[in-house]
């Protein structure tokens, strides 16, 4: 074998590393119309943002969880978004520290990703800002 025919095979594996792609399906778009704020005025409001879940419903609650495990606190009022009682209940996701890069500023890129994802569920009308009165 050449010495020249190494560093060419090599050259040609590279290359088809380079152009395969090594991740899933492109994620799908955050579906931003459920959205009453962006990522970069996500954390105007006073500690949090809101949303409806049907009530009862464990297995959706989880799910919900499973994106924001220590952001989500359950409310007893319709909110701003306006829940159906007693048959949807209010959910409070929390825009602290962890979740804004600066007080009164943008979500983290996590935080988006979660509340883009929580938006993504069918039985998620609206997240708007939480503002207390």
């Amino acid at each position: 074998m050449s010495r020249f025919a190494t560093p060419g095979l090599l050259f040609a594996i590279l290359s088809a590393c380079a152009t395969t792609s090594r991740e899933g399906p492109a994620a799908s778009a955050c579906p931003t119309h459920k959205l009453d704020f962006t990522q970069e005025t996500g954390c105007r409001n006073d500690g949090s943002v809101e949303f409806c879940l049907p009530t009862g419903d464990e297995a959706l609650i989880a799910r919900v969880r499973g994106f924001a495990p220590t952001s989500l606190q359950a409310g007893a009022s319709r909110g701003r978004v306006g829940c159906s009682i007693p048959e949807e209940t209010l959910y409070f996701f929390a825009t602290g520290d962890t979740e804004c890069v600066s007080r009164h500023g943008a979500l983290t890129p996590t935080a988006w990703d979660a509340l883009c994802r929580i938006a993504e569920l069918p039985e998620v009308r609206k997240i708007a800002p939480t503002w207390y009165e």
